[in-house]
């Protein structure tokens, strides 16, 4: 799942696409409790949970952002949706909101609430289309020139 936190109070969900969801119904789960700001938000895909984006999961971190390559097949529509999601992102940062996420995915054996990492994301020296979710970490969000 992922989960999104913002100090801007407007409606993400007008921003809603057949592949990008916001809901403020959070799921189970207390990763929102590690977000930083107060508006909270789940974010959705296109198949109701957060799968349908670009994910680095446990252990793959190293690769880091990377735009598309061949020999790691991606769905066209996850990468649409991340596209979608960080330029929704990007915008609010540019306006001079503050966002913040956390990816998590459920684990078979329960876990001490925690992060594995927590970065400072630069959108503008990241490209739009090589941004990717980590699991188990918090992003938050600038734009530096």
């Amino acid at each position: 799942m992922i989960v999104v936190s913002t100090s801007s109070n407007q409606d993400l969900s007008k921003w809603n696409t057949p592949l990008v969801q916001f809901s403020r119904q959070l799921p189970d789960g207390k990763e929102h409790t590690l977000l930083h700001f107060e508006h909270k938000w789940f974010l959705g895909s296109k198949d109701g949970c957060s799968c349908g984006f670009r994910h680095l999961s446990h252990g793959s971190q190293e690769l880091g952002f990377s735009e598309p390559v061949d020999w790691w097949p991606e769905e066209s529509e996850d990468i649409q949706a991340t596209h979608q999601a960080i330029k929704l992102f990007k915008r609010l940062v540019i306006s001079g909101a503050q966002v913040d996420c956390i990816d998590a995915w459920a684990q078979d054996e329960p876990k001490e609430l925690g992060l594995l990492g927590d970065s400072v994301v630069n959108l503008a020296a990241v490209e739009e289309l090589a941004f990717r979710f980590f699991d188990g970490h918090r992003f938050e969000f600038a734009y530096e020139t």
